[in-house]
């Protein structure tokens, strides 16, 4: 096994997929044992006079790392790279993973700044169902006091299985944002909010918004996205005011008979399909600009990843929508991460990248502060990270789940946060 010091390591995606590949060409899974970073400013040990007090230390220190032994699950995909000459295809099919595994690593640099020592056993998932059953068996994963990964559902469901994690072991779902019920895993964390939880979120910030006289307008489409949105975002309106009048439109016609003069319409749609928003858009303009109409638009979560145009017009509608990630470019600790990221890698962080660090660095803290017994503290402690606030509700039957939601509103060019 090899044991790589957590020193600096200015890597881009292309070199450090070079140094993973000759890790595994030798048969190791790579062992990263995080101890105080150069330039660390932490007061160094003094040095021991007696062979008793150095045993003494080393044993302390070893008792830590074994308390802190981490096992990251990233689908590299390294089986299907070239070991000599990594190619673009391999460099981008592996770019999720890289992505993640930097910023976690910028996060346990952190804390391994202030002291705290980690052990981290990388695995690679291979994006493969057969591979993460494998995984789930091996030495790494059941010593592990906490698993990060995998980040597909396919691989969650399978590995989870298969691992038989004892029930101190927490297993961390961090990318993907399918409903934890679809795993049945008590000890599961999922840190990115699954739609349930953006319905909540939306739901109540309609109702809030709602004003005697006012109407909410549910712009159905055919494609699933709208369905799966939709059917219980309304239920939800329902339940929070069953005397909020609402309204089902499906076309332009249905929209100019059910819309209101008076008071404030306030219309969800739920598609994400820019083709289908596009005229809706356009229309939505007619009936503001030529007939005065005040009306409020809501998307789905995923408008977020659309490009939307000045033409649009979503300020005009103020337009809103939920979202589990928002990084606030102007923010101090956002600048220090860029900054940090691009002088160790080389490039410009990305979604995964702040996701992995705020990961390392909410969980290594809770293993730094609570050792084994960190699992009985993720409801107390709140996170406010880089991308979004880590606030945890509990279910027995499918773990932990964040429900921390941003509702972000259309304006300068960009949806920015309004709570």
């Amino acid at each position: 096994m090899i044991s790589v010091r957590n020193h600096r390591l200015p890597l881009n995606g292309s070199s450090f997929l070079i140094v993973i590949l000759l890790l595994l060409a030798v048969g190791c899974t790579p062992r990263i044992r995080v101890l105080r970073p150069a330039g660390s400013q932490t007061e160094p040990k003094r040095e021991t006079t007696t062979a008793e007090e150095r045993e003494k230390d080393a044993i302390k220190e070893t008792a830590e790392i074994d308390a802190n032994q981490i096992a990251l699950l990233l689908p590299f995909q390294l089986d299907k790279a070239n070991q000599h000459a990594p190619s673009t295809v391999d460099i981008r099919r592996s770019a999720l993973a890289l992505d993640f595994y930097q910023g976690f690593k910028l996060g346990l640099d952190a804390l391994s700044a202030q002291g705290v020592n980690f052990k981290v056993d990388v695995l690679d998932t291979r994006d493969d169902v057969a591979e993460n059953a494998r995984i789930a068996k091996t030495d790494q994963v059941q010593q592990a006091t906490l698993v990060v990964g995998p980040v597909y559902p396919k691989e969650i469901q399978v590995f989870g299985y298969n691992a038989s994690l004892d029930s101190s072991v927490l297993q961390i779902s961090p990318l993907a944002a399918s409903m934890p019920s679809e795993f049945d895993l008590p000890n599961l964390v999922t840190l990115t909010a699954p739609l349930m939880a953006h319905v909540e979120a939306l739901a109540t910030h309609i109702v809030n918004e709602y004003q005697t006289g006012d109407v909410v307008l549910f712009y159905q489409t055919e494609d699933a996205a709208s369905r799966q949105f939709l059917d219980p975002l309304k239920a939800r309106v329902r339940q929070l005011n069953s005397r909020i009048d609402i309204a089902n439109v499906n076309d332009q016609a249905s929209l100019e008979s059910s819309i209101h003069l008076s008071g404030k319409n306030l219309l969800v749609m739920g598609t994400t399909n820019k083709y289908l928003i596009s005229p809706i858009l356009a229309n939505l303009r007619t009936l503001r600009d030529e007939l005065s109409y005040d009306i409020r638009l809501f998307g789905h979560p995923n408008w977020t990843k659309l490009d939307f145009d000045e033409i649009d017009g979503l300020a005009g509608f103020r337009a809103s929508v939920t979202s589990s990630f928002y990084v606030n470019k102007g923010d101090k600790r956002t600048q220090e991460f860029d900054s940090r990221y691009r002088s160790e890698f080389g490039i410009t962080p990305t979604e995964f990248a702040y996701k992995g660090y705020d990961a390392a660095y909410y969980f290594g803290s809770l293993l730094a502060k609570y050792g084994a017994e960190y699992k009985s503290h993720i409801q107390d402690e709140t996170y406010n990270g880089l991308h979004n606030t880590f606030t945890f509700k509990y279910n027995p039957a499918w773990g932990y789940v964040n429900h921390h939601i941003w509702i972000l509103q259309f304006r300068d060019g960009d949806f920015r946060p309004v709570n």
